[in-house]
């Protein structure tokens, strides 16, 4: 989950949060949340801006999905994500790709751990498959480290591990 905070590092700049300087205290306080492990802050101080920012906040919505990936929340990561891949373009939307490929990913390897193994787990697991294989193939210089190749041989293993 590291490589996805690197690949919203990477993203265009988070662009005017509404001009207030309380705007600006509300993201850096969610920013600062979601680098410190306080999910459950950086949520509600994300969902309070892309309240404010409306349809212009690609940026917070991707941080704000990070945030439900990183808080174990994968099936509302998957759905904020989604919605954001339908709204945007460019890095914005690559990351949102990995956003959801990682969340389909964890969400799977969540259900394996619970004795889960059936057709839903072998869903999310090709979603993650397609997600992070498309990610890799149009923006590799996003994974230049090379976590979201070694997160696809992790998925390839446990798709085998289904049988």
């Amino acid at each position: 989950m590291l490589c996805v905070a690197m690949l919203l590092a990477s993203c265009e700049p988070a662009g005017t949060l509404g001009g207030s300087s309380g705007s600006a205290n509300d993201y850096l306080v969610a920013r600062q949340a979601l680098e410190t492990g306080n999910y459950a802050l950086a949520i509600r101080r994300y969902e309070r801006l892309i309240d404010q920012a409306g349809t212009s906040a690609g940026r917070l919505q991707l941080e704000y999905a990070h945030s439900l990936l990183r808080a174990g929340q994968f099936e509302r990561a998957i759905a904020s994500s989604s919605e954001l891949l339908q709204a945007s373009d460019g890095s914005v939307a690559a990351n949102a790709r990995a956003v959801r490929g990682t969340a389909r990913h964890e969400a799977a390897r969540s259900m394996i751990a619970q004795g889960q193994s059936g057709s839903e787990a072998r869903s999310l697991l090709e979603g993650a498959r397609s997600d992070l294989g498309a990610f890799v193939e149009s923006h590799p210089q996003l994974d230049a480290a090379g976590a979201m190749a070694a997160r696809l041989q992790m998925i390839a293993s446990d798709l085998r591990g289904l049988g």
